[in-house]
């Protein structure tokens, strides 16, 4: 069974995140996307230093997986080094969206995807729009 590459996407951002140690502070606010509160309805469910807080993972996950659609579609203001994302943004931009923008970051998710995918092409430059495609299409 193919993974899809949404899914393998927001594993990699809860691995660089470390979503799954119980001391990191996307296990314990069940966060694994590191999101922030940017409207009022999501107030009174944010921490300190405005990180959302979610009931459990699962609705952190399916979070995580909705907001990367919409991330590589262009379908948000999210910026990456060139401006607005778009599908032709590449994977280096996006980590500039979720403030993951370090070198070491970046082996780490080129490695983690590579080997979850099955696909040793994805480097920095691959497109983010072909996350939205699963193999095959």
């Amino acid at each position: 069974m193919a993974i899809k590459r949404i899914e393998a996407l927001a594993d990699a951002i809860a691995f660089l995140n470390n979503a799954h140690d119980p001391k990191s502070d996307a296990f314990q606010l069940r966060n694994p996307g590191m999101f922030r509160v940017y409207s009022f309805k999501h107030l009174n469910s944010s921490d300190s230093q405005g990180r959302r807080i979610f009931t459990s993972l699962i609705g952190g996950y399916r979070f995580l997986i909705q907001d990367l659609e919409w991330k590589c579609s262009g379908e948000t203001r999210a910026k990456g080094n060139n401006g607005k994302l778009k599908p032709t943004s590449n994977l280096a931009d996006l980590l500039v969206a979720f403030k993951l923008n370090t070198e070491e970051n970046m082996f780490a998710l080129i490695d983690f995807l590579s080997q979850a995918l099955c696909d040793e092409s994805i480097n920095s430059q691959t497109e983010i729009g072909y996350f939205l495609k699963d193999s095959g299409e």
